[in-house]
């Protein structure tokens, strides 16, 4: 905590508010707030909450107590304040000690605005601009609001009014980027959000904007380096640190990522942060945090719609064996779940394993028809049966020899033998399939035997148990 400044001092920094100038050296209209420095101060404010430091509204409060009947620093040790009703109400009863004043509403419309109460907040704006037409904080506010709702064209040109007012004014700088970004702009983007920083570096909006640019451009070093700068402006920022871990584990830095990883995980623990945590500390050799991270995901226990949304995350990011982790989790609340087999079956199939893919897609039922029929075909699966054991043999091979030539295609130098134990039950069906020997080593060939010895047809003379071989030459 920085110490709290002197009277003498105080009564300095309250005289120089009361001489600054508005952009482009005019003087501040008599008796009426300079709004450039009333908007300096804002920005200040929002940026010491960011980082969770409360002296500079204890700085703006202790102002206020010298000019109780200076509304601008009046609104400003209100607006120093934690967010919340109590700081709305405070808004409230300012606009009654200063009837004729904008500023007022211009903070109810802020809290407006905050809390997505758009009406609300336009009443506001319009109640600000009632009192002082030429309340240009006010239409910042209305620009911003206007941009929330999609009224983009409006809002450039608040923004820029407000620019007329006070050339180097950053939050209008980087809402005209915001909305250039969107219109496909990124010239246009990177020059309004360069100007935004350029009047102050605490703007996260701004970092992360020219991050998205960078990427956009092929250039990771340099959105690594603007997700660094909105992390500095705003620590607490969750979503900011995850986008930099993801870029400095996509660049090689796994300790980075694992810091990163950590400091969200602190923000907000979930499971899809913890299993990143852990990922991110075992690439980084860090087998205590990975420990640590595998501990508590083990406790919270996620749900399978989690699991599942953890899962479609982890194929998004072309993480399919963590993708196949969290549908497994997400099976054991739910194993009938026909979405969650689909999303296995297929995770499975993009990890080359099509022997359980055709079991997950079969447990999805209809939902997986299409892609287990494709895999089927594949692997040439047809139920097949035989009055004995031999003639049954030679169907299958038949079969699992079309699923080999097709593979040899692939791999010329495919050969080797497979062996597969199966347990028939009195009806003739398969109650067990064991592969006892694989020389081959092919997911495609090993699974066409299994599943088709699994939906054979035996002959009903009571049950035992088969062996079946296979021996596959390169062609």
């Amino acid at each position: 905590m920085r110490p709290r400044m002197g009277r003498n001092a105080l009564l300095a920094l309250l005289a120089l508010a009361a001489c600054a100038t508005a952009g482009g050296g005019r003087p501040a209209a008599a008796g009426r707030p300079d709004l450039v420095v009333v908007s300096r101060a804002l920005t200040r404010l929002e940026a010491a909450e960011r980082l969770g430091d409360a002296d500079e509204g204890v700085r703006f409060a202790q102002l206020a107590e010298l000019a109780p009947e200076d509304v601008a620093q009046q609104f400003l040790a209100v607006s120093g304040q934690p967010p919340g009703e109590r700081r709305w109400s405070a808004f409230h009863d300012l606009a009654g000690a200063f009837p004729r004043s904008a500023l007022p509403h211009v903070g109810m419309a802020r809290t407006y605005l905050a809390w997505r109460t758009w009406d609300q907040a336009e009443k506001a704006i319009a109640a600000a601009l009632a009192r002082e037409p030429d309340c240009w904080l006010a239409v910042r506010v209305r620009a911003e609001l206007l941009e929330a709702r999609g009224r983009l064209e409006e809002a450039t040109a608040d923004y820029r009014a407000v620019l007329a007012a006070d050339p180097a004014n950053p939050e209008a700088h980087l809402g005209l980027a915001r909305i250039a970004r969107a219109r496909g702009d990124a010239e246009a983007a990177h020059a309004e959000a360069a100007a935004a920083l350029e009047a102050t570096r605490t703007l996260p909006g701004a970092y992360a904007l020219l991050a998205g640019l960078a990427l956009e451009l092929g250039e990771p070093a340099a959105a690594i380096d603007f997700w660094k700068g909105a992390v500095d402006a705003a620590p607490r920022d969750r979503a900011a640190r995850i986008e930099l871990a993801k870029l400095l584990r996509a660049q090689g830095d796994a300790a980075g990522a694992r810091d990163q990883w950590q400091a969200a995980v602190a923000l907000q623990e979930d499971p899809d942060a913890l299993t990143s945590l852990a990922e991110a500390a075992r690439a980084a050799g860090d087998g205590a945090a990975e420990q640590r991270a595998l501990e508590r995901l083990a406790q919270v226990r996620p749900s399978a719609a989690e699991w599942r949304r953890i899962a479609e995350a982890r194929m998004a990011s072309n993480d399919s064996a963590g993708a196949e982790r969290a549908y497994l989790r997400a099976l054991e609340g739910a194993p009938r779940d026909p979405e969650l087999n689909l999303g296995l079956g297929r995770v499975l199939l993009a990890r080359g394993d099509s022997q359980e893919a055709v079991r997950a897609l079969r447990n999805a039922g209809e939902p997986g028809a299409a892609d287990l029929a494709a895999v089927s075909k594949r692997l040439n699966l047809e139920r097949v049966s035989g009055p004995d054991v031999a003639r049954l043999q030679r169907a299958v091979q038949a079969l699992v020899d079309r699923t080999f030539r097709a593979r040899s295609a692939e791999a010329p130098a495919l050969s080797g033998s497979l062996r597969l134990r199966v347990t028939v039950d009195a009806a003739g069906a398969a109650t067990l399939v064991e592969v006892m020997e694989d020389s081959v080593h092919d997911d495609d060939v090993r699974a066409s035997a299994f599943w088709n010895l699994s939906d054979a047809g035996y002959p009903a003379d009571g049950p035992g148990r088969y062996s079946f071989s296979f021996v596959f030459r390169r062609r």
